[in-house]
């Protein structure tokens, strides 16, 4: 392993290929780890690791692989169950998204993922983490765990369709996210708790995944939560309260008089309208849609 992948990673990482060694014998031919890691604000236990898995080209085509991957995935169940019975959420899992050994090198757009798992969710024949922004995680710092190093890898993050990705990813996922904290309709990307109030974790969510991309959007970098939140602190001040409740859950802080639940689904749905608004023109009334 690596020796910038803190232990508790390196563990983790470890036992994962090893399960898929067993399903998969020969199958994972390269692995490389982005997100917080290749960000470098990853926090042992609370943060996800996120990987990038390329599978051989003589195992995509097999009948059995969904089935194998789908057997991987539940590998990790007893210890997402352990996580969640100690009320420590679905977080710090090994979450992986698969591609083919021909595909490594074609532009990320024209990649067509095997298929990919985040906590207790398996999707076959999709990964949303096939996108530019974590092709250039990879690129920029991606931690490679197994084959050749990240950097010889010929990834094509298309730098030019950066920033209209994450236009396009702020009005059809953020902008309808930010319209149910509003109307609370009955469908939306990401479901939200039905009751009046929020938690720190939908708050940091919230809040802090519009940040990051307004950043990018600015100044063309990647930025991990944390950082996202002094980001927000410092572009939109007015929000200082919510921000502060997202940035706590982050740091496994506690805030001596927090707003009240149901006063931070107000203040974050204020925030996510303003960092929308300064984006993508979002204008946040019931019944607006986001400008094109």
């Amino acid at each position: 392993m690596p020796p910038s992948l803190p232990s508790d990673a390196a563990r983790a990482t470890r036992s994962y290929l090893r399960a898929a060694d067993r399903l998969l014998p020969g199958g994972v031919v390269a692995c490389a780890v982005g997100g917080s890691l290749a960000l470098r604000y990853y926090r042992p236990g609370r943060s996800d690791i996120d990987l990038v898995a390329v599978v051989a080209d003589e195992w995509a085509t097999r009948a059995d692989l969904i089935r194998r991957l789908r057997l991987l995935h539940l590998s990790q169940m007893p210890h997402l169950a352990l996580r969640a019975v100690r009320g420590k959420g679905i977080s710090a899992c090994c979450n992986t998204v698969f591609i083919r050994q021909s595909d490594i090198s074609r532009p990320v757009s024209a990649i067509s993922p095997i298929a990919s798992h985040v906590g207790e969710i398996f999707e076959p024949g999709a990964g949303f983490d096939v996108n530019p922004v974590v092709w250039k995680e990879l690129v920029d710092g991606g931690i490679t765990i197994r084959g050749r190093s990240v950097d010889r890898w010929g990834l094509d993050p298309e730098p030019d369709s950066l920033r209209p990705w994450i236009r396009s990813n702020l009005r059809k996922y953020w902008a309808p996210l930010a319209a149910q904290l509003r109307t609370r309709p009955r469908t939306t990307a990401r479901a939200l708790p039905a009751r009046q109030g929020l938690s720190a974790g939908s708050v940091e969510w919230c809040v802090l995944g519009p940040a990051r991309m307004h950043h990018t959007l600015m100044t063309g970098k990647i930025i991990g939560k944390e950082r996202a939140g002094i980001h927000m602190l410092e572009a939109f001040p007015q929000h200082a309260p919510i921000t502060e409740v997202a940035l706590a859950k982050i740091r496994g802080e506690r805030i001596a008089s927090p707003p009240s639940r149901q006063e931070r689904r107000e203040l974050t749905a204020s925030a996510m309208g303003d960092v929308l608004a300064a984006t993508v023109g979002y204008r946040g009334s019931h019944s607006d849609d986001p400008e094109d």
